[in-house]
């Protein structure tokens, strides 16, 4: 069970960077020049609802605020760890993969367990790959630090690249906001329902 805490952790932490701008029909956010389709992100959403029903409060808008910022990430430490040259050992993520699935209890109580996270069942072994890039991007800028160092050298890369690149997310799913890394529900009401408080993605306040 500790490691089931330690990586469901992670599993519940994402740094997301967006802003309102002008999108394509059919675009839910651009990661610099890279596209993220509203057919691919329907397609995780159907997987995650698949396992956890849409929430009666919101229909669904959190649900897909979380996953849109997954694969928003997921983009941003991609283009880190080819800035860094940076090498994910693929064989810890599958072994983290193999304790999580144990601990969990199998396979469909792993993906029930990440899906009351947000995350996707097809997306569990990314984001334990995004966990391992993270580590990998700390030990090639600070080689000889302690990993606990490393990591915060890594969390502190992808952050300073989220916030250079060019990051638009279509209005109809939030607005960004700048002061405390968070996406709040769309204004319009017509668009999305409204929140009374923006979800916080950074920090999880």
């Amino acid at each position: 069970m500790k490691r089931l805490k330690q990586i469901s952790t992670f599993l519940l932490v994402s740094v997301v960077l967006v802003a309102c701008g002008q999108q394509n029909p059919g675009t839910a956010a651009y990661v610099g020049e890279q596209r993220i389709t509203s057919d691919q992100l329907s397609v995780y959403l159907n997987d995650l609802r698949a396992v956890v029903p849409i929430e009666d409060n919101d229909q669904g808008t959190a649900q897909t605020r979380g996953v849109l910022a997954r694969l928003i990430i997921g983009q941003i430490i991609k283009d880190a760890v080819s800035e860094t040259n940076a090498i994910v050992d693929q064989g810890l993520v599958a072994q983290d993969y193999a304790a999580l699935e144990k601990d969990a209890g199998g396979t469909e109580a792993l993906a029930i367990f990440a899906g009351s996270r947000n995350v996707p069942p097809i997306l569990i072994k990314e984001v334990l790959s995004q966990n391992r890039a993270i580590e990998a991007i700390g030990k090639t800028i600070q080689p000889t630090a302690s990993a606990q160092m490393q990591r915060a050298e890594g969390n502190a890369y992808i952050l300073k690249i989220a916030n250079t690149k060019k990051i638009d997310i279509n209005p109809r799913y939030g607005t960004w906001i700048a002061q405390d890394g968070s996406i709040a529900p769309p204004a319009n009401e017509l668009s999305e329902p409204a929140f009374a408080t923006p979800t916080d993605l950074l920090t999880y306040r």
